[in-house]
């Protein structure tokens, strides 16, 4: 036995096997005639589909055969295209919001349990606010993230701020879970998310959500400038401005 073949994990390459396999006949099949295409014996490859199944790779049909469950690879897929996608989509919205507001704008997707900044144009003033692309925020603090989290379903969301104790980054983070529930009904209620100096101090932002065709929340759009200069007045203006332009992005991706 060679090196190479002692670090193979044989059930996990058998089981990269069936999937090749069914993807390349695109159609369903028994597990007697699918053990005898691959040559795996049929115990084994009826464990080895159990376990696929269980992981929602491959599906059964009532007459006994399996099928690859395409739709899961798609998602896998998406999960890597997503953001470049949202990116180039959105980025003319972007432009648009940039030349309205004249502040530095951000465009962020939902990644796991925080927001990632993947697109920004900052202001043309000569002392801006700026941000940086590929940089991670948490849900719970900033504009940005709230934006997000307040339209998630409501499980997901208790699910999130239980997971131990709210992280500060700042005195003006919201560290409640009471608080932070009651700044979300708000947030969703009105359609926009505002922050003062939550995440970074003297960075004030307004952020609208944006969301996909299924109707799921896929991340924000952002307004973001120097706290002194973000006052009620300036965030009735903006937030006119940002939720005119979360209504476009997501009707762009034919939400």
């Amino acid at each position: 036995m060679t090196k190479e073949s002692s670090e193979i994990l044989l059930t996990l390459d058998k089981g990269l096997q069936v999937i090749k396999y069914l993807s390349m006949i695109n159609r369903p099949i028994s597990v007697g005639e699918l053990s005898k295409e691959v040559d795996i014996n049929k115990s084994t490859m009826f464990r080895i589909l159990k376990t696929l199944q269980r992981r929602g790779f491959v599906f059964q049909q009532e007459n006994g055969d399996y099928g690859l469950r395409a739709e899961e690879f798609y998602l896998i897929v998406d999960r890597f295209d997503q953001n470049e996608a949202l990116q180039r989509a959105l980025r003319p919205e972007l432009e648009q919001l940039s030349k309205k507001c004249e502040e530095t704008v951000t465009l962020s997707a939902l990644v796991e349990e925080n927001v990632e900044c993947i697109d920004k144009i900052d202001s043309q003033q000569s002392v801006h606010v700026t941000q940086v692309v590929g940089r991670y925020s948490p849900l719970h603090a900033a504009a940005s993230g709230k934006a997000v989290l307040a339209f998630l379903p409501q499980p997901k969301v208790e699910k999130i701020i239980s997971k131990g104790d709210l992280q500060r980054f700042t005195e003006a983070t919201t560290v409640s879970k009471e608080k932070l529930l009651e700044d979300l009904k708000e947030i969703k209620a009105r359609g926009f998310a505002v922050s003062h100096g939550e995440l970074d101090i003297g960075v004030s932002a307004v952020a609208a959500p944006i969301f996909a065709k299924s109707g799921i929340v896929v991340g924000s759009v952002s307004i973001l400038g120097f706290s002194q200069k973000f006052t009620e007045e300036t965030i009735d203006n903006l937030s006119e401005i940002i939720l005119e332009t979360a209504g476009n992005m997501s009707a762009l991706l034919n939400y």
